[in-house]
């Protein structure tokens, strides 16, 4: 489908989605349908392994959501477009590929919620800020927010953040596991990709199979987690990766992944 926010753009097994709805790519219930249709033809696409999410804007990831759209929403609207915007990234946390949220810009709101939805979180090195501001406003996070911090960071410093409206930037989230690394910005989409295609190049069926057991087993009592994990497991040795990885090791040889 067309896009007028969004570029996807595929190199080998590596999709890029990348934002561009100027001047700080606010979520509008406009750009969050292009979102979640972004996400959906991702999940789709069997020849990705790896997604990077990204903007095109140089000084915004998403810096948070469209306010003036907001304050003139009814209840029923802001509930659609809340949900709207959890359905999005609830696609990039459920997908069995590796998601990867390129923060080369402030990540306000609901441009932090869309990256704790991803598997890893890399930063630009400066000024960039990332946090959900949301009490400082007198509303509550409605993509997700009140839920993934806690569980990237733990609950009293997600409370204290939410609480606070606290924003902060790469060093004190970095420290606080809120994204896993920084990168200088003089190199940071170059770093990122070459990560992105280094991962790729691996076995992407028990990648996938790998995420969704984590995230579908975490929150569940032990054996049912092992059940997911056994399931999942024997679904991937049905797989093309699966039977050349074991050759491969007999064979004493570099196995060749074809992401099947």
């Amino acid at each position: 489908m067309g896009y007028h926010y969004i570029t996807l753009k595929q190199e080998e097994r590596v999709l890029t989605i990348s934002l561009n709805r100027p001047p700080t790519n606010p979520l509008s219930s406009e750009f969050g349908l292009e979102l979640f249709k972004a996400f959906r033809e991702a999940e789709q696409r069997d020849d990705v392994t790896v997604v990077v999410v990204t903007s095109a804007l140089e000084k915004a990831f998403i810096a948070g959501a469209d306010i003036k759209e907001m304050a003139a929403m009814s209840q029923a609207e802001s509930e659609a477009f809340s949900k709207l915007l959890q359905d999005a990234n609830n696609t990039l946390e459920r997908m069995k590929k590796v998601v990867i949220a390129a923060i080369n810009g402030h990540a306000l709101g609901g441009g932090c919620e869309l990256a704790m939805a991803c598997d890893y979180r890399f930063m630009a090195a400066g000024k960039a800020l990332i946090g959900l501001p949301e009490a400082g406003l007198g509303i509550v996070p409605g993509a997700g927010g009140t839920q993934r911090l806690p569980r990237l960071v733990g609950i009293a410093r997600a409370k204290d953040i939410l609480l606070w409206g606290k924003v902060m930037g790469p060093e004190e989230a970095l420290a606080l596991g809120l994204i896993d690394r920084i990168i200088p910005a003089e190199s940071f989409m170059a770093e990122v990709m070459e990560f992105a295609h280094k991962l790729a190049s691996g076995a992407g069926k028990a990648l996938g199979y790998i995420k969704v057991a984590v995230n579908e087993g975490v929150d569940l009592p032990m054996e049912q987690a092992l059940a997911v994990e056994r399931r999942y497991g024997l679904e991937n040795l049905l797989t093309h990766d699966a039977r050349e990885g074991l050759t491969a090791f007999g064979e004493k040889r570099k196995p060749n992944f074809l992401s099947k």
